[in-house]
């Protein structure tokens, strides 16, 4: 992972990143009221936007210089931001998996507007594997401190959704295995393993909502 190394880049990047900010948040509330009325398929499909935005702008054109790497950062980041702005005031609970991913962008973000190197040279260690390890931090307070459990099953009973949330973190562990053995290799480290832990977080959430349903009838 290339890294700015100098306080140049920091200034160059401070107004980048606020203007966006700016632009951008003028817009959530338009944005909010659009996504209310859309179908919960596309909704679904949108969520790991900004995960995407950072890999596609990043790599657009082969391996990053250090000043598209800090700025994909920074890019994403807006995107997370926006994105919990609108998502997180809304009914349901927002998936613990896109959560830990605008987490990461964010905090990388973060670490490439004030500088902190040491953080991003941190994420490069891990390359894809601190998607994943932010994904466990966040899967084990939802597990352990919310009801509706890493699955975000809103509906469930919260002694089954924290028995699948926990089934959930097993599978979450598991993609580590790709991310290391392909570690580089952006298909199958991270984009193959975080669509299965979606589905698979679907179905648990599907599952233990369904079995409340059951229990009801």
């Amino acid at each position: 992972m290339p890294l700015a190394d100098d306080d140049e880049a920091l200034r160059h990047h401070v107004p980048f990143f606020a203007s966006r900010i700016a632009a951008q948040l003028k817009v959530s509330q338009q944005i909010g009221s659009f996504s209310n009325a859309m179908p919960r398929w596309i909704f679904s499909l949108l969520q790991f936007f900004p995960l995407s935005l950072f890999a596609s702008y990043a790599f657009w054109s082969g391996v990053p210089s250090n000043e598209r790497w800090v700025e994909a950062f920074q890019i994403a980041a807006i995107a997370g931001i926006i994105q919990l702005i609108i998502v997180l005031p809304q009914r349901l609970p927002m998936n613990r998996l896109v959560l830990a991913g605008n987490i990461y962008l964010i905090l990388g973000g973060l670490a490439a507007l004030t500088g902190q190197w040491w953080y991003l040279q941190l994420y490069d260690q891990l390359r894809e594997s601190a998607i994943f390890i932010s994904m466990l931090l966040v899967g084990v307070v939802a597990t352990f401190a919310t009801k509706p459990g890493f699955i975000a099953a809103v509906r469930a009973d919260p002694a089954k959704a924290r028995r699948y949330s926990i089934v959930l973190l097993g599978a979450t562990a598991i993609c580590l295995i790709p991310a290391i053995v392909f570690e580089g290799n952006r298909l199958w480290s991270a984009v193959v393993p975080i669509i299965a832990l979606a589905v698979f977080q679907r179905y648990l959430a599907t599952l233990a909502n369904r079995e409340v349903r059951d229990a009801v009838g």
